[in-house]
């Protein structure tokens, strides 16, 4: 690791994907968690679960790694977050979260339990993955979810 701090799509694309998943397998989201993996060569991120009790035994987070589930996942994830119950006000949100440093992020989007986030739900932007016509923001993946 090079010091880089591990912000950015990758962490908007961890939470997108714990909210998918603890519909898609029924694990409650506190049950899930995220480790991220950042240097100036490379990029990944583990999700896992971390829950000694009946919600870690669910199984189902190993066949959601698999290339076909994984590409539909992540679509599904990208079509949820890019519109949130609470917009225009989310998307639009100059500052949001912890000490307002945060931007298109609330609970009914991108914000997880703060036991599943390494950051502390803080540096989140859903309009940095999915994009914002309106605002001008073209998202990481806007041209994959179309």
């Amino acid at each position: 690791m090079t010091g880089v701090t591990p912000i950015g799509p990758r962490t908007h694309t961890a939470h997108a994907l714990i909210n998918e998943w603890s519909l898609d397998c029924g694990y409650p989201a506190a049950a899930l968690r995220e480790r991220l993996y950042v240097s100036d060569e490379m990029a990944a991120l583990l999700l896992y679960t971390a829950s000694s009790d009946s919600a870690g035994s669910l199984g189902g987070i190993i066949a959601q790694g698999q290339p076909d589930r994984l590409v539909s996942s992540l679509d599904a994830a990208l079509r949820r977050i890019s519109w949130c119950s609470a917009d225009p006000l989310c998307m639009e949100a100059d500052a949001s979260g912890a000490d307002g440093l945060s931007l298109a992020a609330c609970h009914a989007c991108v914000l997880l339990p703060e036991t599943s986030c390494e950051l502390n739900n803080i540096l989140l932007d859903r309009a940095l993955l999915v994009g914002s016509p309106e605002l001008g923001i073209t998202g990481y993946y806007s041209q994959a979810h179309k």
